[in-house]
């Protein structure tokens, strides 16, 4: 056995996004905070039960970013980052949404969709621009994105690790666009779904230098026992939502206003989720 104390081998290939992780983290330094709650479907599936033939498909994840839209939309302070020990505001509302994609090697990686205006756009709206969006990353079409992952896979860890910092510094610290990489790719804030791995409940870590100071991972949606205003047990989709927010950007008060928007509006989708006109012939 030798002087060994575990037996290793070494991986065939590393991913394009394991390499950049490798190279962001280092030990536990950041002020990150977790939350979850939960978010009752009921009347967010009945409007989508009501949306006209022919509509995009709208998911809970596409719900629950056009909640966050409304809720920087409402409470500005929520829309920024942190850049010499201060606050700065973004003036656009927009957001990024991370999905699964195979590589050519047929491996699975994560894939970053950033959607500009979000608060514009009625949820049909953001299904809609994120269906299209996801189509231009797998049909290879998005050159910004894909020539950035495409030069970082054939560096090593240490390198990728350098032009991360570098490019961020140069991109949110000096606020310079950088020649190559997409402007401001990952937003405020980063939205994912983990349900689809038949998670509840799941935290993500603050990416430094993507400058978003919150992450929001998307639980399971299932049937769950809950007890109505009558106090009766009764079975309801309920879906998990669950945050991890930099605690040098956003205080206990900015959070609670914004699970206040993102309840308000699921509780009432009617107004605030919008409607989907079927284009003209």
């Amino acid at each position: 056995m030798g002087l060994r104390n575990i037996q290793v081998t070494k991986p065939k290939r590393t991913p394009t996004f394991r390499k950049i992780a490798l190279a962001t983290w280092d030990r536990p330094g950041d002020p990150q905070i977790y939350g979850t709650m939960e978010v009752d479907l009921t009347k967010a599936y009945a409007w989508r039960d009501k949306l006209p033939e022919g509509a995009p498909k709208v998911t809970v994840t596409h719900m629950v970013a056009r909640a966050m839209a409304r809720a920087m939309k409402k409470h500005p302070d929520l829309n920024g980052f942190v850049r010499f020990r201060k606050i700065i505001l973004r003036k656009n509302i927009d957001l990024a949404l991370l999905a699964t994609v195979e590589d050519d090697s047929g491996q699975q990686d994560l894939s970053s969709v950033k959607l500009r205006q979000v608060d514009e756009m009625s949820a049909p709206q953001i299904a809609e621009k994120l269906a299209i969006k996801l189509k231009r990353i797998r049909e290879k079409k998005d050159t910004d994105l894909q020539k950035s992952s495409q030069l970082m896979s054939f560096f090593p860890g240490w390198i990728v690790r350098f032009l991360l910092w570098f490019t961020a510094f140069v991109s949110y610290t000096l606020n310079i666009r950088f020649p190559g990489v997409p402007r401001d790719p990952f937003a405020a804030c980063i939205i994912t779904n983990v349900g689809m791995f038949g998670l509840d409940i799941a935290y993500a870590p603050l990416v430094p230098y993507t400058r978003a100071p919150m992450v929001l991972l998307v639980g399971q949606a299932k049937l769950r026992p809950t007890v109505d205003d009558e106090g009766q047990i009764v079975a309801r989709h309920i879906v998990t939502l669950n945050a991890t927010i930099d605690h040098a950007f956003c205080d206990g008060a900015l959070l609670a206003n914004m699970v206040k928007v993102i309840q308000e509006t699921f509780a009432n989708p009617d107004e605030h989720f919008g409607q989907w006109t079927p284009p003209e012939a």
